[in-house]
Order: structure tokens, then sequence, then C-alpha cells
């Protein structure tokens, strides 16, 4: 253990003249700090950025196929028909009418006086859908609740329950789908339930009938997405002999598109604010923790401003009512936007698509965010690469400091005691002489 005097006998105040020679030693330690933690900040930026601009593609690699901007909406002139449409359906108009509703095949047992155990003896019924057959057993230990928990457990095309209809008790069977395709048949053996008797049939399936522009069409489910293409047809009540049909109609969902257009500006617009809060001189100087001047955000908001305003095909940004001001900024009017389309619905495609704006802005914000080779991610990496090789000569000079720290405690602590012992002396001869 080092025993410090602290200026004991030399009367100097040694503890501080040390801390004041440490603290030079780390001074440039500090000044490397405050580099280290500008390129902290530099970097968040370039992330921040980086992070915007992907979005920006990401909305852009959205709309560079065709199905991507001709988003369709689809309306139905009554409640007889609920419709649905993809991208992929044709603009145009059904005419839809609802002769038949499929429905679920439902059977019922022979009737028992009691729902207990012992109402069976030993028994089994095979139950058969899709040519897909699944047995079910009993014994008179078991209830018509037991053989019904066990009907659906048994992954037959039927679902059972026990019914009292105030005198006495049945299973009732429904078959798990619609149409006639779905419903199910029944074998018994043994003490057996009767499903398989006519009369207890007691719901008979039936497959849908729908008649789409005068022509019928049959399924087993009230759901219809393979009659149109992209179109899909529900059918939800019959139509009265003296009721019109219904007109379905498939258009171009403007508002869909316009608010997938205003999505992609207004990203832009996100960009090119930052690029400008980093780049304007605003008349006060920049501080070192941003990137004022740097050329790779130059060399972006330039490359922004040719793809916002190059001709694409025949036409440019302007003619779907989307304009840029001195400052790059973007602004959409929807009015003009609306417009377009009205006079093409393709106009947005036509640009986005075939024109290759999409693609184009795609592919510029990949060159700068792709992981390890985009110029944002290459500048991040040398950011990082620089904060370290900073901590690095942080820490050497701090092992320095902290190294000067104890050879200086213990030269003074040495010196401390010499002049101790000095002063001893010097006292013993003045006694001894005196």
């Amino acid at each position: 253990m080092t025993i410090s005097f602290n200026g004991l006998a030399s009367g100097l105040d040694t503890g501080s003249l040390i801390d004041q020679l440490v603290s030079v030693e780390r001074s440039s330690a500090t000044k490397l700090t405050t580099r280290q933690s500008d390129l902290n900040t530099q970097k968040s930026i370039v992330n921040s950025l980086s992070t915007a601009l992907a979005s920006l593609g990401t909305l852009a690699r959205g709309m560079d196929l065709g199905s991507e901007v001709s988003p369709r909406k689809a309306t139905s002139s009554d409640a007889h028909v609920l419709v649905a449409s993809s991208a992929s359906a044709a603009a145009t108009v059904h005419d839809v009418r609802v002769r038949q509703l499929a429905r679920t095949q439902i059977t019922s047992s022979r009737t028992f006086a009691s729902p207990a155990a012992g109402v069976l003896g030993d028994g089994n019924v095979t139950i058969t859908t899709g040519g897909t057959p699944a047995t079910v057993s009993w014994t008179s230990a078991d209830s018509l609740a037991d053989i019904a928990s066990r009907i659906n457990d048994s992954g037959a095309g039927a679902s059972a329950s026990v019914l009292f209809d105030g005198t006495s008790y049945r299973l009732v069977l429904a078959a798990k789908g619609t149409g006639t395709a779905a419903a199910p048949t029944f074998s018994d053996a043994g003490d057996g339930l009767a499903l398989a008797d006519p009369a207890n049939r007691k719901v008979a399936a039936r497959d849908a009938i729908v008649t789409i522009d005068g022509i019928d069409v049959t399924r087993g489910t009230n759901l219809i997405d393979d009659a149109v293409p992209g179109v899909t047809i529900t059918a939800v009540s019959e139509h009265a002999v003296a009721e019109a049909d219904s007109h379905l109609t498939v258009s171009l969902d403007r508002d869909a598109l316009r608010d997938k257009v205003k999505a992609l500006v207004t990203a832009y617009n996100a960009v090119n604010s930052a690029l400008h809060v980093q780049l304007d001189f605003n008349g006060t100087k920049k501080g070192a923790n941003t990137l004022f001047g740097d050329s790779t955000l130059r060399q972006l908001q330039s490359a922004l401003g040719s793809v916002m305003t190059n001709s694409y095909g025949q036409d440019t940004l302007s003619s779907l009512g989307i304009n840029r001001d001195k400052t790059g900024a973007m602004t959409l009017d929807e009015t003009k936007l609306s417009d377009a389309l009205a006079k093409s619905p393709d106009a947005v495609a036509k640009l986005f698509v075939t024109g290759g704006f999409a693609t184009a802005v795609s592919g510029l914000t990949d060159q700068y965010t792709q992981a390890s080779t985009g110029l944002l991610a290459l500048k991040t990496q040398g950011m990082t690469d620089r904060a370290k090789a900073i901590q690095s000569q942080i820490d050497h000079i701090n092992t320095s400091a902290d190294s000067l720290r104890s050879r200086l405690e213990k030269q003074f602590n040495a010196l401390e005691q010499a002049m101790s012992k000095f002063q001893g002396q010097s006292q013993f001869l003045a006694r001894a002489l005196g």
C-alpha cells in the first residue's frame, strides 16, 4: 500500500499539483470525446435520412406494376349480392341474379325418451363426405351427448348436437359445408341412429345458382370467386320474381390511387426536408455535428431533383398534378390528378410503370440505402470506424494519464519521505550542537 504524505514535509499541495499535471495529460482526450460525439450525431442524421429514403423506395416499389396502380372498387346496386374485386378485375358492369342460395344438409336421428346412457346398445355409424368415411362407435354406457362428442371429434364432415323437442330427444347432424358435394351419407350398424332413413333428412343440401350476365353459374357455396376473374360475388338473398337483376360495377378506385400518390409525395418531401436542414445556410454557422456541405448529401439532393423533373414516356409528374417548387418540395393537385384519370384511367400507370418513374425512384433509393453497399450505409460504416479509432486514442490517453498519476504519486511520496528524513536529521544536529 502506498502512503501519501501530501506536502507534510515540503509544504507543497502535491495532491493538487498531481491533479493539474494529469488534467493536462487528459486534455487532448476531451477534444477527441467532443469529436466522437459529433460523429455519433452525424451518424444519427445519416441513419434517419436513410430510413426516410428507404420508405420512399418501398412506396415506389409498391407502384411499379400495373396492378398496383390500377386499384379496383366494386359496388352492388342492392343487398341481394355483395361484391369485391382485386386489381386484376376488368373495369366493367355485370348483371347478377340470385336464383337459389346454397344451404347445408341437416339430418336427425331417431327419437329417444331420454338422453342418458343406456338408450342405445352397441352400434356405430359411418359418415361419408366427399368420399371420405369416418366411423363412430358407442356402447350402452354412452349417452347421446357422449355420441355427439365422438362424432364432433371424429373429423367427419358433420357436426352433432342433442335436441330436445319438448317430448323426446334426438341427435341432429349438420353438414360442415353447404352444397350437395358437402352433404354426408350415413351407414348404421348394430343399435343405430337411423340417420340413413330418408325421412330423417330434415333439410336437403342445395347448391347456389346465380345467373351472371344471363348465364347460370352453380357452386356449392354462396361465395363465388372463380366465375369472373378478379371478382368475388357473395349471394346474400334470392331475388323475387318481379325484382330486377343486381348491377355490379367494377371501376378504378380513384380514391385509393390518389392516396398512394399522396403517400409517395409525402415520403419524398420528408427526404427533401431532411436534406435542406443539413445543406441550407440560414445565416448561422452550422456546427461540427451537422453535415453541412457534405458531398454525399449534395449528390443525393441533385439526383432526386433529376428523377423528379425528368420526362417519363411522353409525360412528366406535372401532368398528374404533382408539382415541385424551387426548394424541391412537391405538392399534389388532386383536382388535376382527378381530371387526368377521367381522361385516361391508365394515366398513372403510363408514367409510373410504362414510363419507368417508379423504377427510377426505387433504383435511386437502393443505390443509397442498400445494406453494406449503399452510399449512406458506407458513410455510416465510415463514421463508425472513425468513432472506434477515436475511442482507441481516448483509451490510450487515459491509460497514459493513469500511469502518469501513479508515477507522480510515487515520486512525490519519495520526495516527502526524503525531506522528512532530512528535517529529522537537521533537528537532531541542531539539538546536539546547541
